[in-house]
């Protein structure tokens, strides 16, 4: 395949019924809501280059390492991201989807967990990425969904879909 462009993402050029597309090569990636038993949600304090800010978001990653399953890389950076340390046991997929299907075909599976601990707000420092972790109420969370702390699609994903999820329990 020719790339156009061949560095962490990659771009190619993909003739389609006499059309020219470019198409991302992204990597397939996983990201977790994990909500104490207060019923607070996690999230985690970044600086994100494209936005040139910090940004709020689930703890997430990259599904780049070969042996692991979706969720032991997602068990992995769960301890590195928040310094948690939780079972594959306690990940319930919610849904697997493609974000991007116009220009990419990568995938996120977002999982759900149950932190059976209080959450800390804490800094962490020893995390490359992540400069702290917040602990927020669903109506904060939806606050920061609202004002744009919190921009992207799998963080705001997984809120709305486990509050449907509550609200047609009730």
């Amino acid at each position: 395949m020719d790339y156009l462009y061949d560095g962490w993402l990659k771009i190619y050029k993909k003739n389609l019924n006499g059309r020219s597309f470019e198409v991302l090569e992204d990597k397939d990636a996983v990201g977790t809501l994990v909500e104490d038993r207060n019923g607070n949600f996690l999230l985690v304090r970044q600086f994100r280059t494209a936005l040139d800010r910090e940004s709020l978001e689930i703890p997430a990653g990259c599904i780049d390492k070969d042996g692991l399953t979706p969720e032991e890389i997602m068990i992995e950076e769960l301890k590195e991201e928040a310094n948690l340390d939780i079972e594959v046991d306690n990940l319930r997929l919610m849904i697997d989807t493609c974000p991007q299907v116009g220009i990419s075909k990568g995938s996120y599976k977002l999982y759900y967990c149950k932190y059976d601990g209080i959450g800390i707000n804490q800094s962490v420092p020893e995390d490359l990425d992540v400069s702290e972790t917040i602990w927020v109420s669903p109506k904060e969370y939806l606050a920061k969904i609202e004002n744009r702390e919190i921009v992207d699609t799998k963080s705001q994903l997984a809120y709305y879909m486990i509050m449907n999820k509550k609200m047609t329990q009730l």
